[in-house]
């Protein structure tokens, strides 16, 4: 049964999800809602495993140069419990590099970070010809996404917002544009590494903690973790458990726009899927965009895709369907989200945390 929240719990779980990184008493003030109400909230939150508060990294900023969504469907002889017993699942899933992954019986979505796509190709393009050779796919397709070129937004307060509507009038419009690393901020030392890495396994913990854990001192620590936010290399998200609250459906999808488009192009297509259903998050570069949003009902998603595709090809921004997966949370085999593998693995940290 899904989890029933007061209407100012609704209101935090949104305050989290639109201003991950504020403290209490800012977040009081912008969404109106007390700070011992918060501090409730906040510790039910947790001991539901409700919403899980991430310090995800800049994709540049830890040497990555792209991202690749991995879409991929099972042939009926492949659910997921035949699939774990193939040595490739480890090697897929638990790969350090796929941050993201998401499975039922019949359709996965990954999510991969690589330092080229000569890296990329040779770690998983073996994994996946295991599988064909197995008979376990039907099709695998591989999205590619440059950081250089992509601006990535994070919408899990406009899928809260859509699934009890709120009213709010503070959501923002579009993507966020990536600002600039500094490229000092790039040149990491010895203690950068592991403090990067400390922070996005350990976002949770407190400077003194971490302090700890690292041999790092305290004012130093405090000190990396505020640069760190400050140049980008760090933002603060929310990871929402959405199956706890009642939502359905999670839908991933990839679509090609036509070719020149322009930025406003990409726009209109990027606010044309936020109308489709909850937006919970985008990658975008030129001429594609790759994302996920949540419905509550098929048939409701389905009449709104088909409008808004509708409208889109009517005006020449597309020529094709997009690739999309449905996924009904209640039938999800493996969900996972976890950066700091990637992190350690791609400044090769040798100290554990």
């Amino acid at each position: 049964m899904p989890l029933k929240l007061t209407s100012k719990e609704k209101l935090v779980l949104y305050g989290l999800a639109r201003y991950p990184g504020l403290s209490d008493i800012d977040l009081a003030s912008k969404i109106g809602v007390d700070r011992s109400t918060i501090f409730k909230s906040k510790r039910k939150f947790r001991d539901w495993e409700m919403v899980q508060l991430l310090n995800v990294p800049s994709g540049v900023g830890v040497g990555a140069e792209m991202m690749t969504a991995i879409f991929a469907s099972y042939s009926p002889k492949a659910p997921v419990e035949v699939r774990r017993k193939k040595a490739g699942f480890q090697e897929w899933v638990d790969h350090p590099h796929s941050v993201f992954h998401s499975a039922t019986d019949t359709d996965s979505v990954s999510i991969v970070y690589s330092k080229s796509f000569t890296d990329f190709k040779m770690v998983f393009d073996p994994v996946m010809d295991d599988y064909r050779d197995a008979g376990f796919v039907e099709d695998i397709r591989c999205c590619h996404y440059p950081f250089s070129l992509t601006r990535i937004s994070w919408d899990s307060a406009l899928a809260v917002e859509n699934t009890f509507n709120l009213g709010r009038t503070d959501l923002l419009e579009e993507p966020p544009k990536e600002e600039e690393i500094p490229e000092d901020s790039v040149k990491l030392t010895d203690k950068d590494r592991l403090a990067l890495h400390a922070f996005v396994k350990y976002p949770a913990l407190s400077d003194l903690e971490l302090s700890r854990r690292t041999g790092i001192s305290r004012p130093t620590i405090s000190g990396k973790r505020n640069k760190f936010f400050q140049s980008g290399l760090l933002t603060r998200q929310a990871n929402v458990n959405w199956k706890k609250i009642g939502c359905e459906l999670m839908i991933f999808y990839h679509i090609n726009v036509r070719p020149k488009a322009t930025s406003d192009d990409m726009m209109k297509v990027y606010s044309s899927f936020r109308r489709i259903g909850a937006a919970v998050y985008s990658y975008i570069q030129p001429g594609e965009i790759f994302g996920s949003f949540l419905s509550q009902c098929y048939v409701e998603m389905k009449e709104r895709m088909d409008l808004e595709l509708r409208a889109l090809a009517e005006a020449g921004l597309i020529e094709e369907r997009p690739l999309y997966v449905i996924m009904p949370l209640r039938e999800l085999k493996v969900r996972k989200v976890d950066f700091a593998p990637m992190v350690k693995s791609m400044l090769e940290v040798e100290t554990d945390v």
